[in-house]
């Protein structure tokens, strides 16, 4: 089954590697050190001969076309030890969160969907409405494209003065079931808000 990986790419400079320890989902924790939080995520969910499709993010800015090399770089020595079939595509937008850039970034990210693929998203970079823009995408790609959404991570760390990460303040958090319980807001059935209220906390309860 075909892989794609919604990646997205930050405009600062990125200096050292950080290992990403996660409290909640072990299975996406990566011992080494990385630059890219989706790199943490594929070391652990790649596979040996994996069709993979990565879509990287960019947000133009100085240190854009540095970091995407950072990027291939990376995941390839990983990938050097997994057998992956890789692949790399970019979507490109200023920095400009106008209506035409938003709609262009979601039709670009659109095109890149294929049939009956797995999805994989990082949200750790870019700009802010980026995140409802990828979650738009995930809900387009599983109605329409019959997509598999697997997992949804965010990173995060503390930097000191310097801009250098603090040490043990690195995680990477699976997001996923907010996309899902999103999707499973959007067909609920209820006669008023009370009901839809108490429909939820039941769920929530299960």
């Amino acid at each position: 089954m075909k892989k794609i990986v919604f990646a997205t790419i930050p405009m600062q400079e990125i200096k050292e590697g950080i290992v990403y320890k996660s409290e909640e989902n072990k299975v996406i924790e990566y011992e080494k050190p990385v630059l890219f939080t989706v790199d943490s995520l594929l070391a652990k969910t790649l596979e040996k001969g994996d069709e993979v499709k990565v879509v990287r993010i960019v947000t133009e800015g100085k240190f854009s076309d540095d970091n995407l090399k950072l990027q291939k770089d990376e995941l390839d020595k990983i990938n050097s030890e997994i057998g992956a079939d890789i692949s790399y595509v970019e979507v490109r937008e200023a920095y400009r969160e106008t209506n035409q850039v938003l709609h262009s970034r979601f039709r670009q990210l659109v095109n890149s969907l294929e049939t009956g693929c797995e999805i994989y998203t990082d949200m750790t970079f870019g700009p802010k409405t980026l995140t409802p823009v990828l979650f738009y995408v995930l809900g387009f790609a599983e109605k329409f494209f019959d997509a598999d959404i697997k997992n949804i991570v965010y990173g995060k760390v503390a930097f000191d003065k310097n801009k250098h990460p603090v040490p043990d303040t690195a995680e990477i958090f699976d997001v996923t079931s907010l996309y899902y319980l999103n999707s499973m807001a959007s067909v609920m059935k209820a006669p008023d808000g009370a009901s839809a209220l108490a429909m939820l906390n039941t769920l929530f309860e299960l």
